[in-house]
């Protein structure tokens, strides 16, 4: 009987055992005093640090430029990573415009002394070009624009200085039209009195073109503005701006003065101009329109600058670059190529960064940007 009345003696007391021992692990769990509290797992934060430039990130084989090795030697076009050869063109040397997307190339083709056909490509596919025109034989292609559209190109004709099976025209320099897709040219204007036209641009919209009327030394000396029906109107330009500084970006206009300001005006309109002056003691190389036609790229001094074309401020991209004797801007925007060497040794900018590298080069020179995409 006494056996029988401790059994439930032990049995709560196996309870209360087993209750001290749960507790006791789950104290275990609690920081004690003196202990670092635990803390949960978080996801870290990033700082905005851009990665480090590494040499050559800059550059895309979705970009490239045609490169010229010497003026008797056919153009190429090559990728940004990689100066071999992606395609060759006809002819020799390089006449031509790549249109503001980077896309199109228009050019004329050079063969056996004669420069009489003039030839349209799209860069993705180089080998499946088209004639668009031809000059008579007396007659040499001289330059090209694109419109503002990239529908049409503004040409300049020069005398070829080669007899024909006609009366030869003599010296002169004309203009002429061509709508690509139509093929139709028509001719509309021409100087016969020793100087050149340099084609800048022609404004669809507005159904005008512009030239510069160029001495035969280069230089810039009157300004045409001609329309689609051949009316046209020429005033004089300020002394000291070479031809080959003018040109265009939609139906805006650049050209440097004496290396040392650079004028702003439109296709329709050179008395209506801005000039931006660069500081005191300073030379401007070479100034180019980033695309989009309110912004100039300017290599300057040691410096690669952009102005904004209304005027303002100017930003400084990179410094420590050299004389320059070259520049060219992607199509996209995105990098600037500064030339050196006459353009045979050439830097890679990053607009937005000023990060710079090194791009492959195999003794050409870069021409004009194009875009493979």
């Amino acid at each position: 009987m006494r056996n029988q009345n401790t059994r439930p003696v032990f049995f709560w007391l196996g309870i209360l055992a087993l209750t001290v021992l749960l507790a006791g692990l789950a104290l275990g769990s609690v920081t004690l005093p003196g202990e670092a509290p635990a803390t949960p797992p978080t996801t870290p934060r990033r700082s905005p640090t851009p990665p480090a430039q590494r040499e050559g990130v800059l550059l895309s084989d979705t970009r490239g430029f045609i490169a010229l090795e010497s003026g008797t030697s056919p153009a190429k076009i090559r990728r940004e990573t990689d100066a071999t050869a992606a395609a060759a063109l006809r002819g020799q040397g390089f006449i031509g415009a790549v249109s503001g997307t980077g896309r199109r190339v228009a050019y004329w083709v050079t063969s056996n002394g004669g420069t009489q056909e003039l030839r349209v490509f799209d860069v993705a596919a180089p080998d499946q070009d088209t004639s668009i025109a031809t000059v008579l034989e007396t007659e040499r292609g001289a330059g090209a624009v694109w419109s503002t559209d990239r529908t049409g190109l503004l040409l300049a004709i020069g005398s070829s200085g080669r007899a024909g099976t006609g009366e030869a025209p003599g010296q002169f320099s004309a203009l002429r039209v061509v709508d690509t897709p139509t093929r139709s040219i028509h001719e509309i204007a021409r100087l016969t009195d020793g100087t050149s036209f340099w084609p800048v641009g022609w404004d669809r919209d507005a159904r005008l073109t512009g030239a510069c009327v160029a001495s035969a030394d280069g230089d810039a000396v009157a300004y045409a503005v001609i329309g689609e029906d051949a009316l046209s109107a020429r005033v004089p330009m300020d002394s000291g701006i070479p031809a080959r500084t003018v040109e265009s970006s939609g139906s805006a206009v650049l050209g440097i003065m004496k290396e040392s300001v650079i004028r702003v005006w439109s296709i329709a309109s050179y008395n209506e101009h801005r000039e931006l002056g660069a500081p005191s003691g300073e030379r401007i190389a070479v100034a180019r329109w980033k695309p989009g036609g309110t912004e100039i790229l300017v290599s300057i001094a040691d410096r690669l600058e952009i102005w904004p074309a209304a005027g303002g401020d100017h930003r400084v991209v990179a410094r420590g670059l050299g004389p320059a004797t070259d520049l060219l801007v992607s199509a996209d925007g995105v990098l600037a190529f500064v030339g050196f060497d006459s353009g045979r040794s050439v830097v890679a900018v990053d607009l937005a960064t000023g990060a710079t590298a090194p791009l492959p080069m195999a003794g050409e020179r870069l021409v004009a940007a194009v875009s493979f995409r």
